[in-house]
């Protein structure tokens, strides 16, 4: 049974409302649906489709929708579906779907794949990447398990899964820095030493270090964004989910 938490705000208009409401019918898989607001936050929504017993929980909205209530499903025997509206191109390739009709027919025709998110502070999960938001360059220091980097940032990402970007480790967050100075080999040489060639790579300015953990801090406060909006600020720490969620994406040969 089917418990899908719909964030009507992100539709263009009533009609749209209904209109996937009516394909989610058509496809058989309809159920309950429940609308998020202050009162009742998605996250609480999410721990009531548990508590009631649906087999299936459906995030239908953006990223912030969708992060919220992957919170509650990791280590669920549930499983997590989404049908992404007005969501980052990321979410689509994460489920691998190109429309939220798409999206839908995964529901029906369904794989189940036991997927990690990266968490930042503990507490805000992320199924694809968060960024420093940078006007400009910016003095940062990132403290692993076993060493600390110190440089001078353009560009600073944590990816769970990135773009265009093929993930290795299922079990490690990719930290992907774009350093000020191309030409300096400092950076290269510390991580080299600190934890040898196949956890970390160098291209020109271009730094990317994969690991479970680490903490940022930076001399002045820094947002940390995910899909453009406000997360958390530095200081801040990122993990890797040892636990799982249950998510639905697209079965080889579907329609």
């Amino acid at each position: 049974m089917y418990y899908y938490i719909f964030d009507v705000r992100k539709c263009k208009n009533r009609r749209q409302i209904e209109t996937i409401k009516d394909h989610l019918t058509d496809l058989g898989i309809s159920g309950e649906f429940a609308v998020p607001d202050r009162i009742r936050p998605a996250r609480d929504l999410a721990e009531q489709g548990v508590f009631k017993g649906y087999s299936t929980i459906v995030a239908i909205g953006a990223d912030d929708l969708i992060d919220e209530v992957a919170s509650v499903m990791l280590s669920k025997q549930q499983v997590f579906g989404v049908v992404p509206l007005g969501a980052s191109e990321n979410i689509y390739k994460i489920i691998g779907a190109n429309t939220w009709e798409e999206a839908a027919v995964n529901l029906r025709y369904r794989r189940v794949t036991d997927t990690r998110v990266g968490i930042i502070n503990e507490q805000h999960v992320f199924f694809s990447y968060c960024e420093l938001a940078l006007e400009r360059p910016a003095s940062v220091t990132v403290e692993f398990e076993d060493f600390v980097l110190q440089a001078k940032a353009k560009e600073f990402f944590i990816a769970n899964q990135f773009p265009n970007f093929v993930k290795k480790f299922p079990d490690k967050l990719d930290v992907i820095m774009k350093s000020v100075d191309p030409k300096s080999t400092t950076l290269w040489g510390k991580l080299r030493k600190a934890i040898g060639v196949p956890g970390v790579t160098k291209d020109i300015d271009l730094t990317l270090v994969r690991t479970d953990g680490l903490r940022i801090f930076s001399p002045r406060q820094l947002q940390i964004k995910v899909d453009g909006r406000l997360a958390a600020k530095t200081p801040a720490t990122f993990g890797i989910s040892q636990k799982t969620i249950r998510l639905i994406t697209k079965k080889s040969g579907n329609a």
